[in-house]
Parts: structure tokens; sequence; C-alpha cells
């Protein structure tokens, strides 16, 4: 049995008949935050063809970025996943300090400032006065709640988290998440515009910190760090027990699927059934801990400097997105980037 998605199908292709919130395809949007996720959602809608307003306070922050931007653009050329000259593409992003400039006249904003409560409700409240009433305001917040962030807008029916994956001009995930006050019509649009940014958008059905992804990464890290915690296995093999491992069925298929691969001809049901006492007995003995004990936060430190040894973060980024680009190509047809 093969996992059926339909969403699979268009990743990275463009919609022409997607319409965006005023009935147009959204050719300008902004992007609030000039960090690591910024530039690099900057970098993605450039190449899709967007014109991105990309602002921040701080204007090192902004050159940090162009430069990133223009890192990233080499690396996708280098890739042939770039069907366009990347000066074409750099000059389509507009780097300022203005939030009003940055957002006036723009169909989509994605937020991506630091992840607080008080930084981004302050950010949603200036928007929403300043944005007309049909561009959706959305956040790459990890964790946060919509609910919480919309109460100080006047339109919070437009506001929702749309949380990528780092990078994400090259992972497709990106989870939109309603607040209570969200719109369904906001739902829809949201979903297609991502779609047509070569994005996998999935819907949350019901608010929870940390989403869907960012969960399942948790309780997995949780007992990864337990197993270090304990001497079990050291950091390295505990990386690799999952890169080497599971991790190369979770590229292109998730748990449920796995297990019911794994059941044979009696599928999910067969494999709980004759398979589940092991997990269970794991479950039992798997830690509960909801805050990093301190001795195991040292021997985590301890044993990353251990495994990148002497490979500063440049590198090592440079390394994940290089695998990154082989997978996806391996499990796509079509390039994130093709228009």
């Amino acid at each position: 049995m093969v996992a059926k998605d339909k969403r699979k199908q268009n990743w990275g292709a463009s919609s022409p008949d997607t319409k965006g919130t005023s009935g147009e395809k959204p050719k300008k949007v902004a992007v609030i935050g000039a960090g690591t996720i910024g530039a690099s959602w900057a970098t993605l809608f450039a190449a899709k063809g967007r014109q991105v307003n990309l602002q921040d306070v701080e204007e090192e922050r902004l050159d940090q970025a162009l430069k990133a931007i223009i890192s990233n653009l080499k690396f996708l050329t280098e890739s042939e996943l770039l069907n366009e000259d990347s000066t074409s593409v750099l000059k389509r992003v507009h780097p300022t300090t203005d939030l009003s400039l940055a957002v006036k006249n723009v169909e989509y904003v994605q937020e991506s400032a630091f992840e607080s409560y008080e930084v981004k409700k302050e950010l949603f409240a200036q928007m929403d006065s300043i944005c007309s009433e049909n561009v959706i305001l959305a956040s790459s917040s990890s964790g946060l709640l919509m609910s919480e962030i919309q109460k100080v807008a006047k339109s919070p029916e437009r506001c929702i988290i749309a949380h990528p994956f780092n990078p994400p001009h090259l992972i497709p995930l990106v989870e939109l998440v309603p607040g209570k006050r969200t719109s369904e019509e906001t739902i829809e649009t949201a979903y297609r515009f991502h779609r047509m940014m070569g994005k996998t958008p999935l819907r949350v059905r019901k608010e929870v910190p940390g989403y869907v992804a960012n969960r399942l990464c948790a309780a997995l890290w949780r007992e990864a760090i337990d197993l270090v915690h304990k001497e079990i296995a050291s950091v390295e093999d505990v990386d690799l027990a999952v890169c080497r491992g599971p991790g190369l069925r979770w590229a292109f298929m998730g748990p449920h699927i796995t297990y019911h691969l794994g059941g044979g001809s009696g599928g999910i049901q067969e494999f709980i059934e004759h398979i589940g006492p092991t997990f269970e007995s794991c479950w039992g003995s798997m830690s509960s801990w909801t805050s990093i004990p301190p001795s195991a936060l040292k021997k985590v430190v301890k044993g990353l400097e251990e495994e990148v040894e002497k490979r500063n973060l440049e590198e090592l980024a440079r390394w994940r997105d290089a695998k990154l680009v082989k997978i996806l190509k391996t499990i796509s047809d079509d390039s994130p980037f093709t228009q």
C-alpha cells in the first residue's frame, strides 16, 4: 500500500488559478524580522517571483540577512534548483527598517521576529492597524498560540501561525495553526498561498503548544537526551541511531504508515497486536521529566562538541543543506523553485 499525499503532486508548482486574499495572485509580500528564518523566507518568496519587503529594526541585521540571502541563492544555483539568474532574484528583496513601509500594499505578511508574546503582540497590533483587512498576518512562531497573539488585533480573523521548518527555503513543511478567532477563509487562503510557494502546508486542527512537528521532535529529543544522560549511548551514537535507522524512512513516510508496513499482511492492527507490548515496555521505562537536568545538559554539550569536532556552524549548515537537496530531489518530482 502506498500513501497518497494529494499535496505532494503540486509541491513546488505554482497554480495559475490560485487566488490571493484580494482575488489576485499575491505579488508583493512582507517578511518582518530579518534573522535566520526571515532571511530564508525572503529567499523563498523572492525565488518564487514575489517582491519582498524585508523589515527589521536593526540595519546590521538587515545587512546580515542580505548576505545570507545571497549565500542561499548561490547555493540554490549550484544545486540546480534556481531557474533564474540569482541577481534578478535578489533585486526583488527590498530591505527597510520602516514597518509601515514594509507592510504597505502587500497581500501577505510573514512575521519572523523574536519568539515572545510581548514582541509578537506589539508587532501584530502595529501591522493590524496599518494593513487593509484582507491582508493575512502570519507568524513563524514555533510554539506560541495565535489565540493569545490575535487578542491585540482589530481584525483577528486574518491572523494565523505559519510555522516553517528550518531552513524554510528548502524544507517544504509549513504548519498552519489558526487561533480561536481565525477565519476559515484565512486558513484556506494561507494554504493556497503556501502551495504556490512550493510548500507542503499542514492544517493543525486544534491549537496546542508546539503544534504537531515540534511536539514529535520534543518527544524524541527528550528520550535522546535521557539516553545520553543515563550513559546508555553517546551523543554521536544516538544521532546515528536516528539518521542511519528510522530517519531514512521518515524522509518519505511517517510513523503510522511505517508501522503499517511493519505489520505485513495484517497492517497496523497486526503490528500493534504483535509488537505493541515491546513499545509498551519502552514507554514504561522512559523518563517523563519536563525540564532538562543540569547534568544532562553538560553531557549533551560535551558530546556534541566531540561529534562535530572542529566544524563550525556555517560548515555544518552547508553540509545539512547539501544533504537536504539530495533527499528532496529523490522524493519529489518537482523542484521547490519551479515557477
